[in-house]
């Protein structure tokens, strides 16, 4: 299980590093990055590995649960600046503000210092959570995460209407189920510590089994819907600029025969640094030049003729076209 959360959130922090762009909002790439060192450390080998580096006092379960609580916060950020449309969007909600993971934080180290945990444990809840210290530093963490995916939850249910369009739907839709999930993995979680401090092993035994679903369940909801718009996004816009660039080349013949003589013509492709837009924009200034000529000089459309008018009209088209929909 941990295996398989630390690939999901390893496969979204390159579909997310690799689809960045420049002056965009980094709340998801923190999220990514956090979340997923957290979950690598919660590895049995690596676990086992770096706690032995430092004392073997499971210090490791508090880094990487600090690790996820940061990251979450990051997490629930980005899903309510990309959830609530542009004309609706306000500062998050006082649940996702520095000071709640702070408190969260704070009081997750305090309450280690009090649980007894002298040997390094790879089911460090299951060995020490019956200690009311351990339950309590496991509580206060994933209360926290459920507050935050919970608004987080609502933040995708409010605004739902906002994505009607394109591949948003169901992103945002896998998205709010993730964090629907996530709440329910608190619940569970909640109940454990609870029957942990208890000793009742034959209901916590059960509600184990229900901890791996619903955990294996949170992230691959939240991973595919959080990766999806990014990686189509990126598969589309190769797929565009390489239709772009086809029609480029097929249409330069007949820019060519159009513009003869006009003076006025200062495309010149050799001053513009490379851009993924620039095919996009390149044709646009071949076509504006192509019409222009064909209103300035009578003589252009008999020099590009009937396939000349054909191809210029299927380049107009393609220009009109966009790879994807947006909100």
């Amino acid at each position: 299980m941990e295996i398989l959360a630390a690939t999901l959130m390893a496969a979204l922090t390159l579909i997310v590093l690799a689809t960045r762009r420049p002056g965009k909002d980094t709340s998801i790439l923190w999220a990514a990055v956090l979340i997923c060192i957290s979950l690598a450390l919660n590895i049995n080998a690596a676990y086992t590995f770096v706690d032995g580096l430092l004392a073997g006092r499971n210090y490791v379960d508090l880094g990487a649960n600090l690790l996820l609580l940061v990251g979450v916060y990051f997490l629930a950020r980005a899903i309510h600046r990309a959830a609530s449309p542009a004309s609706e969007r306000v500062a998050s909600p006082r649940v996702l503000g520095k000071s709640g993971v702070m408190i969260a934080a704070s009081a997750a180290t305090a309450l280690f210092a009090f649980i007894d945990a002298p040997n390094t444990s790879t089911m460090f809840m299951r060995e020490y959570g019956g200690q009311p210290a351990a339950a309590l530093y496991s509580a206060v963490q994933y209360a926290y995460i459920g507050a935050v995916m919970a608004t987080a939850g609502w933040t995708c249910l409010r605004f739902r209407s906002s994505w009607s369009t394109g591949v948003f739907t169901l992103a945002f839709g896998l998205v709010g189920l993730g964090c629907a999930s996530a709440v329910l993995l608190v619940v569970n979680v909640l109940l454990l510590d609870l029957l942990n401090v208890l000793g009742n092993e034959e209901v916590m035994t059960s509600l184990g089994g229900i901890y791996a679903v619903l955990n294996s369940m949170t992230f691959i909801l939240l991973c595919t819907g959080l990766a999806l718009p990014r990686a189509s996004r990126r598969v589309l816009t190769v797929l565009d600029s390489n239709r772009t660039n086809a029609v480029l080349s097929d249409l330069k013949p007949v820019w060519s025969r159009a513009v003869i003589g006009n003076s006025g013509i200062t495309l010149d492709t050799r001053v513009v640094t490379y851009r993924d837009h620039r095919p996009r924009r390149e044709l646009h200034r071949m076509i504006v030049e192509i019409q222009d000529s064909l209103v300035r000089d009578p003589k252009a459309r008999e020099r590009i003729g009937h396939d000349g008018l054909s191809k210029l009209a299927r380049a107009t088209g393609h220009l009109e076209t966009r790879p994807w929909r947006s909100r």
